[in-house]
C-alpha cells in the first residue's frame, strides 16, 4: 500500500508538472508561431494571446478594437493536436435595450359615496414597465465562408467589442492519437493594429 501510494502521488506530480510545462509554452505561442505582417507600419496589439484549448470547445478572447486604426487578427495552432484548420469568427457583443412590462396587483381602499374609506379594500391588477439589456452576437467575419483562412485585416469605423473565436475540430493523423493529453493543444491569437492610412486627395 505504501509503494502504491507513493507511486500514485509520484504520477500526480508528473502529471500536474506536464501541464505547467505545457500551459508554459502555450503563453508565448502567437509571438513564436504567429504570422507576423510583412507591412512594418503594424505592431502588435497588447491584447494578443495564447492559451491551451481542446477540441471541440469553443475557445474566446475578447477584445476591444478603436475608431481610426486598421487591424490584422491571425490564428496559429498546433495542428498535430487541433487538426490541420480551426473555425474562426468575429462576433461583435451588442447590448440590445428592450421593454419589459412586469405585471402584479395591489390593494386600493374602497371609498364610499362621499369619499370615506369603508374599512375594506379591493385587488387591482398593476403593469409596469421596465427598460432591460440584453447582450446578442452579431457575426462580422466567419472563415468558413471564406476558405477557413486563419487571418483578416479590416479598418474599424467606430469603436467596439468583439470576441475571437476558435473551434478546433481535431487531428485525423492516428499517431496523434498516441500520448495524453491526446485533444489539448495550443492556440495563438496574433493581433496587429495601425493608424488607419489616410488615401486620396486631401482638400485644401
Amino acid at each position: 500500500m505504501k509503494t502504491t501510494f507513493r507511486s500514485s502521488a509520484i504520477l500526480a506530480t508528473f502529471s500536474v508538472a506536464m501541464a505547467a510545462s505545457a500551459q508554459y509554452k502555450c503563453a508565448d505561442y502567437h509571438r513564436m508561431n504567429g504570422n507576423i505582417s510583412n507591412d512594418k507600419r503594424f505592431s502588435i496589439n497588447g491584447q494578443s494571446k495564447s492559451a491551451m484549448v481542446q477540441v471541440g470547445k469553443e475557445t474566446e478572447l475578447n477584445i476591444v478594437v478603436y475608431r481610426g486604426q486598421d487591424y490584422r487578427i491571425s490564428v496559429s495552432h498546433d495542428d498535430k493536436v487541433l487538426g490541420e484548420q480551426v473555425a474562426i469568427r468575429l462576433v461583435e457583443k451588442v447590448r440590445v435595450p428592450t421593454d419589459e412590462v412586469i405585471e402584479g396587483t395591489t390593494k386600493e381602499p374602497v371609498l364610499d359615496e362621499e369619499g370615506k374609506n369603508t374599512g375594506t379594500t379591493l385587488e387591482v391588477k398593476t403593469s409596469e414597465k421596465k427598460r432591460t439589456y440584453k447582450e446578442e452576437e452579431k457575426v462580422l467575419w466567419d472563415n468558413t465562408e471564406h476558405e477557413m483562412a486563419n487571418e483578416i485585416e479590416f479598418t474599424c469605423t467606430a469603436t467596439k467589442r468583439i470576441a475571437v473565436e476558435v473551434v478546433a475540430a481535431g487531428s485525423n493523423d492516428p499517431k496523434a492519437k498516441k500520448g495524453a493529453p491526446n485533444d489539448i493543444g495550443c492556440v495563438g491569437i496574433l493581433i496587429e493594429h495601425m493608424p488607419t492610412p489616410t488615401v486620396g486627395f486631401e482638400a485644401q
